[in-house]
């Protein structure tokens, strides 16, 4: 497995030091990019191109250095809780599932011939059996949901398995998010918010989860 964590610290040493660059220049500064939103909601289209630009910006944090709280925190300033949930959790999700449909293009071949047939179906077997608690849980951590999306789309892990825990994880931190915006001048009970967004995810799976490996097994 040494040949897998080497992909994986070398896709985190590199957002690493993209994040680093970027909070270097100024680009992560919040009051930034409500100047931009300020300036687009001015525009004809206004709420449109606001939509238009967090929807777009969340979608490129696969790549691009965005501060992705900040952007869903605005979402809600600027459309409202419904509307800012909704825009926050379609570019959110674009990013996760263009990383996975990338990297099980153009590296999963790739990745198996590097990590080996049996490196790769021990990653694939992980995924299957533990990753849905990564892949819920990371949603809102920034690098580790570009890997995790990354390393989901190398690995034998079925797309839709990945596209329903991504949007599972991603939904409650979208909406606490917005829900913050929206009411941002009265910031009070935003840590238990932010702490259900977590708890709701897992707490389903978890049920889920144990409800499956209650159930008595047909036997052939």
């Amino acid at each position: 497995m040494k040949r897998v964590a080497a992909i994986v610290i070398g896709m985190v040493a590199v957002l690493s030091l993209v994040f680093v660059a970027a909070e270097s220049a100024g680009w992560m500064d919040p009051g930034r990019f409500r100047s931009l939103l300020e300036t687009v909601h001015a525009s004809p289209t206004g709420r449109l191109a606001v939509a238009g630009v967090i929807g777009g910006l969340l979608a490129g944090d696969l790549v691009l250095p965005v501060p992705s709280s900040v952007l869903m925190t605005l979402a809600g300033a600027f459309l409202g809780t419904a509307a800012g949930t909704a825009v926050s959790f379609a570019g959110a999700m674009a990013s996760a599932l263009i990383g996975f449909a990338v990297c099980r293009r153009f590296g999963h071949a790739a990745f198996r011939r590097f990590a080996g047939e049996a490196d790769a179906d021990r990653v694939t077997r992980f995924l299957r059996d533990y990753g849905v608690w990564g892949i819920l849980l990371s949603r809102s951590v920034p690098m580790l949901t570009e890997v995790v999306s990354c390393v989901a789309g190398l690995s034998d892990l079925p797309f839709r398995t990945f596209a329903s825990l991504a949007a599972a994880g991603t939904l409650p931190i979208c909406a606490v998010y917005a829900w913050a915006g929206a009411r941002a001048s009265d910031p009070s009970g935003l840590g238990w918010a932010v702490l259900i967004a977590f708890l709701v995810p897992a707490a389903g799976f978890a049920a889920v989860r144990r409800f499956s490996l209650a159930r008595p097994r047909k036997t052939p």
